[in-house]
């Protein structure tokens, strides 16, 4: 069952099972191996690798799929990218990715993650069906996608004009938690981490630490008590993170607990922004007391 180097689903491969079993004899008895198969990104192609456990599975069949659709399909990245004009350009081309062809290029992951069905795709008709979605539509998710991050990267020029270089010692903290906190939200491949669906959030998110550094000069103990509550769930969170096996840590229950703390954040500093949801420390350590048992 086992590929490597495929850029195309195998042509032999009319399903990809979801669990693979094997009885292995010994001289004691007999017993039933479990394999969990999935597709894996490996950057330039794509592998079939199984498993010893399901969230493994889990973990790779996302980025996996993602990467054989895009080899699947004509890349819309170049079109885009010559497309945009100079003002956007310059807006775009100061990202975490990298370089304006990284962020095109994330989106265009983003807009394939939209997609996928939540359920996976397991057979070749399914992803047939998905490729030929994505080839009618592929190009104008992205873009459509890439306009969501002008947003996000036009709030963030905001935060860095904001952030001072070399902050009174007074600030220090709360620019140390700033800075941790851009680093969690925006690492390099951000839009596809983030998805489509929440980088509306993200710009949010991003807004409270602009209204956060606008009053911060006059309420430093407001901020520090603020700040102390959040990093009392976040140093819980780090704490399950780091008891997970990398597979479990990016489950969808998990990453959640993250954005939790993060409209945590929001309710603290720019309440009058909103949150979808109720949130308060309580509730996101139910959240992890949940995951840990």
């Amino acid at each position: 069952l086992e590929r490597t180097a495929l850029r195309r689903w195998p042509d032999d491969l009319p399903e990809l099972p979801r669990v693979v079993a094997r009885q292995v004899s010994s001289s004691v008895g007999g017993h039933t191996v479990r394999g969990y198969p999935a597709f894996v990104d490996t950057g330039s192609a794509v592998d079939i690798q199984v498993f010893a456990a399901e969230s493994e599975q889990a973990a790779a069949t996302g980025s996996g799929l993602r990467r054989l659709l895009r080899l699947s399909v004509p890349s819309p990245v170049r079109a885009i990218e010559k497309a945009l004009d100079p003002r956007t350009r310059l807006l775009l081309g100061a990202n975490p990715d990298g370089s304006l062809t990284a962020l095109v290029e994330d989106c265009a992951d983003a807009a394939i993650d939209a997609l996928l069905p939540v359920s996976g795709v397991w057979t070749a008709s399914e992803f047939a069906a998905v490729r030929d979605r994505a080839a009618r539509t592929l190009g104008a998710t992205t873009r459509e996608i890439l306009g969501r991050v002008e947003k996000v990267l036009a709030v963030l020029q905001q935060v860095q004009v904001a952030l001072p270089a070399k902050p009174p010692a007074a600030h220090a903290d709360a620019v140390a938690d700033i800075e941790a906190q851009l680093e969690w939200l925006l690492p390099k491949g951000f839009v596809a981490l983030t998805g489509a669906t929440h980088l509306a959030d993200l710009t949010r998110y991003l807004t409270a630490i602009v209204r956060r550094l606008e009053k911060l000069p006059q309420g430093l103990v407001g901020d520090r008590e603020r700040m102390n509550r959040v990093l009392a769930v976040q140093d819980a969170y780090d704490e399950l993170l780091k008891a997970l096996p990398p597979s479990r840590a990016v489950a969808p229950d998990v990453v959640d607990i993250g954005r939790m703390i993060e409209e945590l954040r929001v309710s603290l500093w720019a309440q009058q922004l909103g949150t979808p949801r109720p949130v308060s420390e309580q509730r996101i350590l139910r959240a992890i007391a949940a995951v840990a048992n």
